[in-house]
C-alpha cells in the first residue's frame, strides 16, 4: 500500500472519472474476504487507501464524468482501493448529487449487499436507470462465514436484500468467488439458483486467483479447479433462467458461442440456448463472440442462423431501442483491437514478437491466424507473472519485470524482433505498470521499438 499526497489522491480521482467514467466513494471495506487480493500483494505494488471521499471532493469530480455512458460506483480504475460504496456515510447525499448533474444516466454499483434494506432499495427505485453488481459469493450463512467473515444476522440481510431487489425496479446481476474446497460445488450450485430464484440478469462465477504469498491451505488447487469450474458450469442446465458466466473467461477459441441467455428476453423467446453458435446475424458471419454479441444487440429485427448439436436452424426476434436481447457471450477479442493489430504488425517491416499473458496468449494466437498473419511477421510469447506468482495470469497484473524476465529467458539462438508489442491492460493513461515503471524501459534495455496494443 502507498501513502502519497493529497495531489496524487486528486489526479487519481480525476483520472478514475475522465478514463474510465468511475466515481471513487471510498476505500473502506467492512467485509474480511478470504479471497481478498490485497491481503497478499507483493512489495512494490502500488495501491493507494485513501479512506472516505468528503462530499467536496466529489462534487469536484462529479462534473467530469462523461453522461453518455454508465457511472461506475464501487470499482477501481486506478490505484486508488475501492471499498464498500453502501458504507460510506454520506452515500444517499452522494447519490442524489449525481442524479442532480446526471437525471438519466445509469448508475452501476458494485456492493456485497449488506446494507441493501428495505428502505435502501426503495431509495434506489426512486433514482431510476439503477444497475447493482452484487458480490453475494454464498446464498448460505455457513458461506458468506467462510468466504466473508459474515455473522448470520448479516448474512441473513442479504439474502433478504437480494429477494426485496426481486420484487423492486432495481436491475442486478450476482456474483460468486468459487472457492470449492471451502463451501462445497453444492453451495455454488445453490447461489447460482438462488440468483436465478430471485431474477439476477446474470452470475458470474469468478475464478479464484492468488499470489505466491496466499496462504496455500485456504486456495484450491489453480490448476485443477479451473478446469472443474468450467466443467461444473457447463453441467448447468441450458433452461437456467439466467446467464451464468466464467470471469476470467480464459476462452481459447474464437466460436462465437452463446454462454446464457435471460429467460423472457426476445432472444430466449425466439429460442436461443447456452451453448448455441452463431453461424450468420442479419446475413453476416461473426468473426468471434465480441463481434457476435455486438450484432445481436442491433435495434429492430435480427435473423440469427443457429448451429446447436450439429444441427443449423434459424430463429428471429426484434430488438427495441436499447437493442439488449437477454444474451450473454465470453469475451474474446474486440475486432478493431484486432484490426489495429494487424496494421502494426504488417505497417512495420519484419518480425513483431507479441507478449501475452498465460491467459491470453492462446486467443491472441487465434486472432493472428484469422487475419493469416503467419509466423514470419508475427509470433506470440507467453508471459508468466512472476510478480505476484501463484495463480495470477491476466495481462492487468504482470509488470515490467515480467516481460524483461520474459525477454530474458528467450533462446539465445532466436533472432531480434522488429519490434515488441505489449498487451495495454498492463499499464494505465500514463504507460505505468503497478510498479509504476513506464513501458519505455523495455526499449531502454532491449533497445528494441515497443508500444502497446
Amino acid at each position: 500500500m502507498s501513502i502519497i499526497g493529497p495531489w496524487e489522491v486528486d489526479r487519481l480521482l480525476l483520472a478514475s472519472a475522465q478514463e474510465a467514467n468511475v466515481l471513487p466513494i471510498t476505500s473502506r471495506c467492512d467485509s474480511r474476504c478470504v479471497f481478498c487480493s490485497h491481503r497478499n500483494n507483493p512489495p512494490g505494488i502500488a495501491t493507494v487507501f485513501a479512506g472516505a471521499r468528503s462530499l467536496e471532493e466529489i462534487k469536484r469530480i462529479v462534473a467530469f464524468l462523461d453522461p453518455d455512458r454508465p457511472i461506475i460506483i464501487g470499482e477501481s480504475a486506478t490505484l486508488l482501493i475501492e471499498g464498500e460504496p453502501f458504507s460510506h456515510p454520506a452515500f444517499r447525499e452522494i447519490l442524489s448529487l449525481v442524479r442532480r448533474v446526471h437525471p438519466s444516466t445509469p448508475l452501476e454499483i458494485t456492493s456485497n449487499g449488506r446494507f441493501l434494506t428495505a428502505e435502501t432499495v426503495g431509495f434506489l427505485e426512486t433514482l431510476g436507470h439503477v444497475f447493482l453488481n452484487v458480490s453475494v459469493n454464498s446464498a448460505s450463512a455457513r458461506g458468506r462465514r467462510l468466504l466473508m467473515g459474515d455473522t448470520e444476522t448479516q448474512s441473513e440481510r442479504v439474502i433478504e436484500g437480494v429477494r426485496l431487489l426481486s420484487r423492486s425496479s432495481v436491475s442486478f446481476a450476482g456474483s460468486l468467488v468459487a472457492m470449492p474446497n471451502l463451501t462445497g460445488w453444492d453451495d455454488i450450485r445453490d447461489t447460482i439458483q438462488f440468483l436465478a430464484d430471485n431474477g439476477a440478469l446474470a452470475a458470474s462465477v469468478v475464478m479464484p486467483a492468488f499470489s505466491a504469498l496466499a496462504d496455500r491451505d485456504i486456495f484450491p488447487d489453480g490448476e485443477q479447479v479451473y478446469g472443474e469450474l468450467r466443467e461444473f458450469v457447463g453441467s448447468l442446465s441450458a433452461e437456467l433462467p439466467c446467464p451464468v458466466l466464467v470471469e476470467p473467461s480464459c476462452v481459447s477459441d474464437l466460436t462465437p458461442a452463446v454462454s446464457g441467455v435471460l429467460k423472457g428476453s426476445p432472444a430466449w423467446d425466439a429460442g436461443i440456448r447456452r451453448n448455441d453458435v452463431l453461424i450468420a446475424v442479419n446475413g453476416r458471419k461473426p468473426t468471434c463472440r465480441v463481434e457476435a454479441w455486438n450484432m445481436l444487440r442491433a435495434e429492430g429485427e435480427i435473423k440469427a442462423e443457429v448451429e446447436r448439436d450439429g444441427r443449423v436452424f434459424t430463429v428471429r426476434w426484434a430488438n427495441g431501442i436499447r437493442g439488449d436481447p437477454g444474451v450473454t457471450m465470453e469475451y474474446d477479442f474486440d475486432p478493431a483491437r484486432a484490426q489495429d493489430l494487424r496494421r502494426s504488425v504488417m505497417d512495420y517491416p519484419g518480425k513483431s514478437v507479441l507478449l501475452a499473458s498465460e491467459l491470453g496468449h492462446v486467443v491472441v494466437g487465434r486472432v493472428l491466424e484469422s487475419m493469416s498473419i503467419g509466423p514470419d511477421r508475427a509470433e506470440v510469447v507467453m508471459v508468466r507473472n512472476h510478480t505476484f506468482g501463484g495463480t495470477i495470469r491476466a495481462a492487468g497484473l504482470l509488470t515490467v519485470d515480467d516481460y524483461l524476465e520474459c525477454l530474458a529467458s528467450q533462446p539465445a539462438s532466436r533472432p531480434e524482433p522488429a519490434q515488441i508489442i505489449l498487451p495495454r491492460e498492463t499499464f494505465d493513461s500514463h504507460g505505468r505498470d503497478l510498479k509504476r515503471r513506464h513501458f519505455s524501459e523495455l526499449q531502454e534495455q532491449t533497445g528494441v521499438p515497443v508500444l502497446l496494443r
